[in-house]
């Protein structure tokens, strides 16, 4: 609590220090700008969900009239109002730049424990008055505020747009990553120590996530970044020199133990296999996976349809996580067109599995065990012999002995 107040009180003050430090650049202001030091920022992860990708920012340095001017640009800032959750969710969450002093910036990264890699840009003084011009305009009340994007819009992509910018776009990047990535693919090595996380995220991104991330665009982690920085020239010249840890990182991310997505549904499957085996007919087990299987697709069909995320279109998880599958678990199962449409449903469940590396979707390894439970209530359903009734099977035995 007490360290949440402080954090507060920290990003209050320095927002005001922000405002109060956005003066006209005059002669004497921009000679020491020229003679001034500009470098790129990049935070360690956290150990929240908006924080496991890190973090990146613009650091200005200077001298003016004689006191010391340290600023710390940041384009990850966003105003927790009452409608929050519901812009997040709709894909309209408006983020901010806003500009602080560095002894505010870098507490919130000394109390929890995160590293902060300082890469210096190699500008000239006219190449510093521009980019602090930019970053200036940017500031204003009118220009601050932008439509957040993970992929394409965000606190790392700023950073790269604005300092090309400056340096009229002529930026030669020259990092080569080992392989090829897809977006999904290049965000994963962070949410492997948050599996529900990683089920919920692999749920809600649909095909647009498993392109290819071309040239340039793996600039969205602020890791990749500080890769692709260090390795970047303008006319033969290194863009930054090289990358000095300033704060070293006490926080690191730690695997969870064994109660994983995986894990809690590949259990209930087997019970679900072991339920239908002995019971024979549709059980509640059946009834509580095709209700979590429809909810699950009603929030696909809503983030889909009706939210200005990108990267929730074209989800293929439809497919199995159908929202009808909410009237089903509390059918009775006795309407022919039920049975008809889980013929069709049943043989997309194993059209799917037997694709499963082909699809043009990756599938969260968890949602498997479901599809798999999915397959096999369909079967029970169209082939009722597939499976002996106990019931039917206690009779028999009663009416034997009787004999």
């Amino acid at each position: 609590m007490i360290k949440n107040i402080f954090l507060s009180l920290l990003f209050i003050v320095s927002s005001l220090l922000g405002f109060a430090q956005n003066d006209p650049i005059d002669a004497q202001a921009e000679a020491a700008i020229r003679e001034g030091r500009f470098s790129v920022l990049t935070c360690s992860p956290g150990p929240n969900l908006y924080s496991v990708f890190g973090h990146t920012a613009i650091r200005v340095e200077m001298v003016a009239n004689g006191k010391i001017v340290d600023w710390v640009y940041n384009y990850g800032t966003f105003e927790f109002t009452e409608d929050f959750y519901v812009k997040f969710a709709k894909g309209q969450l408006d983020y901010r730049l806003s500009k602080a002093d560095f002894g505010f910036f870098q507490q919130e990264y000394i109390l929890t424990g995160r590293g902060i890699v300082e890469q210096e840009l190699e500008l000239d003084g006219n190449e510093k008055v521009k980019l602090f011009e930019l970053l200036e305009k940017n500031y204003e009340p009118e220009n601050r505020y932008y439509r957040y994007d993970f992929f394409y819009d965000n606190c790392a992509t700023r950073v790269r747009d604005i300092i090309n910018q400056s340096l009229n776009n002529e930026v030669q990047f020259s990092y080569v990553y080992p392989r090829q990535f897809t977006f999904r693919q290049s965000i994963q090595n962070y949410l492997d120590y948050m599996p529900w996380s990683d089920f919920g995220i692999d749920l809600a991104l649909g095909m647009p996530c498993d392109r290819i991330v071309e040239k340039g665009q793996m600039m969205f982690l602020p890791d990749s970044l500080e890769n692709d920085f260090s390795m970047a020239y303008v006319h033969d010249k290194p863009l930054t020199k090289r990358a000095v840890e300033i704060l070293p990182k006490d926080f690191e991310l730690n695997r969870v133990g064994w109660i994983t997505p995986i894990n809690v549904f590949g259990l209930f499957m087997i019970i679900q296999l072991m339920i239908g085996i002995w019971w024979g007919k549709i059980s509640f087990v059946d009834r509580i996976l095709l209700f979590t299987t429809g909810f699950i697709g009603l929030v696909v069909f809503l983030l889909w349809f009706f939210t200005d995320h990108g990267g929730t279109k074209w989800n293929l998880n439809i497919l199995w996580a159908n929202p009808i599958n909410l009237y089903f678990a509390f059918s009775s199962f006795k309407k022919t067109w039920i049975l008809k449409f889980f013929k069709v449903y049943g043989l997309i469940q194993a059209m799917i599995i037997i694709g499963w590396f082909f699809l043009p979707q990756r599938f969260h390894l968890a949602t498997l065990p479901m599809i798999i439970g999915l397959l096999y209530i369909s079967i029970r359903l169209v082939r009722p012999s597939f499976l002996p009734n106990r019931n039917e099977n206690a009779t028999k035995r009663k009416n034997t002995a009787t004999a």
